[in-house]
């Protein structure tokens, strides 16, 4: 179990010095929409989570290739504008990864399951697992992209609040 551990501070500097300034800039985006950052401290590195009313929108975890955001994109079908301006690369990494097994047999996955997300793309409708439908690789060229979706997510979450 991950253990409360770690600064804002403590985790940035573990973020490749590239994108520093941009993981900063989306903390604070996030925070003055009203999200809480929670860092943990994981096996490999620091996993930072940002709640809206104790629910997780976004975390960032380590890995051996750099930095992930993983979105828990409850709401992707009413920002589908924003999944459809994606570039190609994140859209395949969206459609290519897991079914959510619970929305597709509501029998199949574990009681605890929050079920995954349902998108439209290109006419085609994905049902995807909520842990990696929208996990991506932090790289210059996914930065503004997933800024936009996980500030897309927030905006959704608290208009229904």
């Amino acid at each position: 179990m991950a253990k409360e551990k770690g600064s804002f501070k403590e985790f940035l500097s573990a973020v490749a010095p590239e994108y520093q300034s941009f993981v900063e800039k989306l903390n604070n985006k996030l925070i003055e929409q009203g999200c809480d950052l929670v860092i943990k401290e994981a096996k490999s590195g620091y996993a930072a989570s940002y709640q809206l009313e104790k629910k997780t929108v976004m975390n960032w975890v380590f890995r051996k290739s750099g930095v992930l955001a993983r979105i828990y994109g409850n709401n992707a079908g009413k920002y589908e504008d924003i999944i459809a301006s994606l570039p190609a690369e994140m859209q395949k990494k969206m459609t290519i990864s897991r079914d959510c097994k619970r929305l597709i047999d509501p029998t199949a996955c574990s009681d605890t399951c929050v079920k995954g997300f349902v998108y439209t793309l290109n006419g085609d409708t994905h049902k995807k697992c909520r842990n990696d439908g929208m996990f991506f690789l932090l790289t210059n060229e996914t930065a503004e992209h997933i800024a936009r979706l996980v500030c897309a997510e927030v905006t959704v979450r608290k208009s229904a609040s």
